[in-house]
């Protein structure tokens, strides 16, 4: 058995190197780790029991609900796009996502938090501050 923080670091590096994609209606009903790209550049990272659910209907919807969403909440504040449908069709033209299933809860954690730490020590600025 591989070793807790060489397990997670291996998941990270190998969602690093997946390609992105707006695809949400192939996302898996997984728990996983995910990575949100404006214009190859990584923006965001997240984490989810169900990966369809966070990213499809929590980050994507157009109702009330996203407002939940802190991804929506920091593109609203950042880029001035107001909720909604216009928040929708932005995120659709603007970003793109790849993301891992991963069966444990620590190990999601764990990767997400890597890959946060990463991304910052290398000065990606992320929305998830």
């Amino acid at each position: 058995m591989k070793p807790i923080l060489k397990e997670s670091k291996e998941i990270a590096q190998a969602l690093l190197k997946e390609t992105p994609r707006f695809e949400p209606k192939i996302i898996p009903e997984t728990q996983g780790v995910y990575l949100i790209y404006k214009r190859k550049k990584i923006i965001y990272v997240g984490k989810g029991k169900n990966l369809q659910k966070r990213i499809a209907k929590d980050h994507l919807s157009v109702g009330v609900r996203g407002i939940k969403s802190a991804f929506q909440r920091k593109v609203h504040r950042i880029y001035e796009i107001p909720f909604g449908l216009q928040m929708k069709k932005w995120i659709s033209r603007n970003c793109k996502f790849t993301y891992k299933a991963i069966k444990d809860a620590d190990m999601c954690s764990l990767v997400e938090s890597l890959l946060i730490t990463y991304l910052r020590s290398n000065g990606q600025k992320l929305l998830n501050s």
